[in-house]
């Protein structure tokens, strides 16, 4: 195969992905793999595609073939890391992200990801003792200020975790993750006008955010707004289309019909 030829292989995979055409973009990859072993980046576009069907230990099976050629691929590294972490596998996802900041110490990320899998641990204090090592580096980390926001409220720390919040959005107001963040937290301390408004701002940022429609939705509940409830909740159904979130879809959808029955009898 030419450059071009491998380039467009790559291509129409990614652009299968993004369909949502995920079997098919699996075929592709492993056709691109199976003819070019010992490119690091076949393993790994394979596995981002195996981790798009839900099946995880494949694509964490696929990464480790990819970082035996490339061991020092930060990227690779961390999302390696990050399926290892989603897996439950803390020690080994730790020893990835440790790895990363082996070859870039000011990588404000790498000392996110190892906080997050501390906090996962249940080892708060040592979680945002990284997370406010990464803002040193970088102040203006959202990443960080979100991790941070969510292991100070564990704690009790309610002021904490706002400014946290707060800080992430108004240093990025386009991301709608900062937004919902600071949504969620004014819904678990019974904001809901302060939540709606939150969780809002995140779907304007990013329509298909379908975590915040959830949380709506909930809101929505939580008023009497049958209707509006209904429409957040179908929402999240049409967005949320990932496997691992097969269980939450299921219960959503139960949701809904119980909803649409109690509708009727108003």
């Amino acid at each position: 195969m030419s450059n071009a030829e491998l380039d467009a292989t790559v291509q129409k995979g990614l652009d299968l992905l993004d369909q949502g055409e995920v079997t098919q973009a699996i075929a592709v990859f492993e056709s691109y793999c199976n003819s070019n072993k010992t490119l690091p980046d076949s393993w790994f576009y394979l596995g981002d595609a195996l981790a798009e069907d839900g099946r995880l230990d494949d694509a964490i099976s696929r990464y480790r073939e990819g970082l035996k050629l490339a061991p020092d691929d930060a990227d690779a590294l961390t999302t390696l890391g990050d399926m290892l972490l989603e897996a439950g596998n803390h020690k080994e996802s730790l020893v990835c992200y440790k790895k990363v900041l082996a070859i870039d110490p000011k990588d404000a990320d790498a000392l996110v990801s190892i906080g997050l899998v501390y906090n996962s641990q249940d080892r708060t204090d040592e979680a945002i003792s990284a997370f406010n090592q990464a803002l040193e580096l970088e102040p203006d980390n959202v990443f960080a200020l979100n991790a941070l926001g969510d292991s100070l409220y564990g704690q009790g720390d309610v002021d904490g975790a706002v400014a946290a919040f707060t800080r992430g959005v108004e240093i990025d107001p386009a991301d709608p993750a900062a937004h919902f963040n600071l949504g969620e937290l004014y819904y678990d301390l019974d904001e809901l006008e302060e939540a709606e408004d939150a969780c809002l701002e995140a779907i304007r940022c990013d329509p298909s955010y379908s975590m915040a429609y959830l949380t709506l939705g909930g809101i929505c509940m939580d008023q009497d707004r049958t209707t509006d409830a209904i429409a957040h909740f179908e929402k999240y159904l049409a967005y949320e289309k990932s496997s691992q979130a097969a269980d939450m879809i299921a219960e959503v959808k139960a949701v809904i019909e119980g909803l649409k029955e109690e509708a009727k009898g108003q």
